[in-house]
């Protein structure tokens, strides 16, 4: 754990930038009533991310209590509750809107896409300065990340959702069949890594001067931090979503952009720095792990729940449709992650395989803004990706072989306690 007396203000400080960051939402939702699209995407987008830092700061506390690896997935689920609040929101919505149905679908795949395209990429770049700040006589270029064994956990669940939902385009609808298969393997997941032995955290900012408290005093911390940043995430969830939808058509912007890259960006964020800051400290499998975590919890307990929120407010069994445009975002998302599960198949993220991820997403993101009103062009342009993503997939998979059954024995079949110990070192 991190006991130096240094930093105490600075600690202090981002706590009290994290909770001012709430404030404005909270008087604009509460007392001065509706406002500018514009001014409402500024106010609770901000909030977003301050509620999202408290979120991240207090689950992080959680490891004390904890297993590691539970402590890790919880951070991940609730680092990602905002993306949660707002997905969910749109999915529910559009059991009485089918209209929104697109933006739910929107904001699920472009959440996914942006965690490993930018998320991904940007730990690893950190990571890089860090080592190279470490060391400087080495390249940063030549730099590693290595995650543990444990992990392998993480690619036997992210290559089952992975594959299984490269068959939803073939489908019209996202069914409560597809909420039974990717809850399970979330609970799969979750009980996997419940047997993983408690180990000593490290924490980064406040959650350093919390964790030095009494332990009841501690514990009384880490609820008001959870629930009051809960809160805030519950009850802006809906005047955020109205906001995107306002500030996109005032602006001119087409609504799907804006759901899709603009949102995550926002609910996102919070959970990137302290990842960065794990990386950049070269403790990657805490940067790294945690978003590879984030991408299990969206890819499988997220998109669990869109179409059973859609059939809840339908009060059907009815699925969330899904037109050609969406079918076509959900076989990107998935040839997205098969490519990056091959690169991470033997526990390693290089500098040059992290430039591969975002060079990709960048030309993804890229050609959805500059072609966005051109159906015909970007159903080309998104078949490109899809098949260009799941060449890639095969291939690496096809060199690293032999590594896939071992770490399909580990994800499934080896205790938890014996894929515990020193990450893979960095290099």
């Amino acid at each position: 754990m991190d006991t130096p007396r240094s930093g105490h203000g600075g600690r202090v400080l981002a706590l009290v930038i994290a909770v001012a960051l709430c404030v404005p939402a909270v008087l604009l939702r509460v007392a001065l009533g509706p406002a500018s699209p514009v001014l409402g995407l500024a106010c609770y987008g901000a909030a977003f991310i301050g509620a999202a830092l408290l979120l991240v700061w207090g689950t992080e506390l959680a490891e004390l209590e904890v297993p590691t690896g539970i402590a890790l997935s919880a951070l991940a689920v609730v680092a990602i509750l905002p993306e949660y609040a707002i997905d969910l929101q749109f999915a529910y919505q559009a059991g009485n809107d089918p209209d929104r149905a697109s933006l739910a679908l929107a904001n699920m795949t472009g959440a996914n896409r942006l965690l490993i395209g930018i998320g991904w990429s940007l730990v690893v770049f950190v990571g890089a300065l860090g080592y190279r700040r470490a060391h400087s006589d080495r390249s940063a270029i030549a730099y590693t990340a290595g995650l543990r064994r444990l992990a392998a956990i993480d690619l036997v669940v992210l290559g089952a959702a992975s594959l299984y939902m490269l068959q939803a385009p073939l489908r019209s609808t996202l069914t409560l069949v597809d909420t039974a298969v990717l809850l399970s393997l979330f609970v799969f997941y979750v009980v996997r890594l419940s047997k993983a032995p408690k180990e000593e955290p490290e924490f980064i900012g406040p959650p350093v001067l919390i964790a030095r408290l009494p332990v009841a005093a501690r514990r009384v911390a880490v609820v008001t931090l959870l629930v009051t940043a809960a809160a805030v995430i519950v009850s802006m969830a809906h005047p955020l979503s109205e906001s995107l939808i306002g500030t996109g058509t005032l602006l001119g912007i087409d609504r799907f952009l804006m759901v899709q890259w603009i949102a995550p960006l926002a609910t996102e964020s919070a959970e990137l720095v302290p990842a960065c800051l794990f990386a950049f400290r070269l403790l990657p499998d805490k940067g790294l792990g945690t978003l590879l975590s984030s991408k299990i919890n969206q890819w499988t307990l997220l998109v669990s729940m869109v179409p059973a929120a859609f059939a809840l407010a339908a009060g059907g069994l009815s699925g969330l449709p899904m037109d050609p445009v969406q079918r076509q975002e959900v076989l990107l998302t998935a040839a997205q992650s098969m490519f990056a599960l091959s690169l991470l198949i033997d526990l390693r993220l290089s500098v040059r395989q992290a430039t591969a991820i975002i060079t990709l997403f960048l030309g993804d993101l890229a050609a959805s803004v500059v072609l966005a009103g051109d159906t015909a062009a970007m159903t080309v342009v998104r078949w490109a990706f899809s098949s260009l993503y799941l060449l890639l997939a095969v291939a690496g998979l096809a060199r690293a072989r032999g590594l896939i059954p071992g770490v399909v024995r580990d994800g499934t079949r080896t205790h938890p306690r014996d894929l515990v110990g020193k990450p893979q070192p960095t290099r």
